[in-house]
């Protein structure tokens, strides 16, 4: 009798004295403290959420479900100590400035996104920027990623599904400061440089997306990238060390290109000299390719390749258009 008893006295005792670590650990207890007053109490919270991953962040946004449902009510709003501690919180976890729009967590170690995509089957959707994610003074492209991407409402619902995220600083952003001689100052960042690298769970280049989309542009081509990564899977093609992803990367320039030349044609603009466009029975471009040239004319043709990737100002001076880009992007032809 005495021995039951120390038994069920012992095992009491372990789980009275196991309550303070789950409780110390359990994530919404850990969310309850990332607005408290002393950083000592929220600071140890709220690195522990981070080590939880999306799911870290996932309990923020249950727990503080009704704060920021307010806050994207009413933009605003004059932001309270408490708001200020909450966003604090949201932004270390996620590790993205004014997540609470987004509801992103991103990875900043190369190897826990990698080893994340392969429990999951995802494909990595990886931003280089200059400047940090989470802070206010990154490049003015990330910027635009965090207000207009990022927040919209489809761009994050199939991020958060369809991808793991990374992000990687390339450099500090340059910044300006304007001292307008009253004691008032304004600092920015200089300028944007960034590109989404979209990788399969070792790392290997699918695509990318240089600079600046909408949110439709940007949502078509990750929709295709992520349905190319599961087609072809993550593995090599037998007997060969490329990817399997070289056999849709030259399709995808060729698609880039005709869509380039359509829409030239549409405002009247044609072909540098140089190239060879191919047309379907409909007389549409499906490809166009540099044409085989003599060694003597490799300089000009040098030059009609630097023109199109110099600029809009620069190809119309070398092809002779006298056109707008901003009629390609109207699809005016007058």
């Amino acid at each position: 009798m005495w021995f039951k008893f120390s038994g069920a006295f012992l095992l009491l005792f372990l789980c009275v004295a196991a309550q303070p670590t789950f409780a110390k650990t359990n994530p919404e207890t850990l969310a309850l403290k990332v607005i408290a007053e002393k950083p000592t109490e929220s600071a140890p919270a709220i690195a522990k959420l981070r080590e939880l991953g999306p799911a870290g962040l996932h309990t923020l946004f249950q727990t503080y479900a009704r704060e920021i449902d307010e806050q994207i009510a009413n933009p605003l709003l004059v932001a309270t100590p408490e708001w200020q501690r909450l966003s604090t919180a949201l932004d270390t976890v996620s590790q993205q400035k004014d997540s609470y729009l987004s509801e992103l967590y991103w990875y900043t170690d190369f190897a826990q996104a990698k080893a994340a995509a392969r429990e999951s089957g995802k494909p990595i959707l990886s931003l280089r920027l200059l400047g940090k994610l989470n802070e206010e003074y990154s490049c003015a492209n990330s910027r635009f990623f965090r207000t207009i991407l990022y927040s919209n409402a489809e761009v994050s619902k199939l991020l958060r599904e369809k991808f793991i995220l990374y992000w990687e600083s390339e450099r500090p952003a340059p910044r300006v400061t304007i001292d307008f001689g009253d004691g008032r100052k304004l600092e920015r960042t200089l300028t944007g440089n960034s590109i989404h690298y979209i990788l399969d769970s070792n790392g290997r280049v699918i695509d990318a997306l240089p600079g600046l989309y909408g949110p439709a542009a940007f949502v078509r081509s990750l929709n295709e990238m992520e349905a190319v990564s599961k087609y072809w899977g993550q593995t090599t093609v037998p007997g060969e060390a490329r990817p399997l992803y070289s056999a849709y990367q030259p399709d995808r320039l060729r698609r880039i290109t005709v869509d380039w030349l359509r829409d030239t044609e549409r405002i009247g603009g044609k072909a540098p000299v140089g190239f060879t466009v191919y047309r379907d029975e409909q007389g549409t471009a499906t490809a166009m390719e540099v044409a085989n040239r003599a060694m003597t004319k490799m300089v000009t043709e040098a030059q009609i390749l630097q023109g199109l990737t110099a600029g809009p100002e620069a190809t119309c001076t070398i092809a002779g258009w006298r056109w707008s880009w901003k009629r390609v992007a109207g699809g005016s032809t007058g």
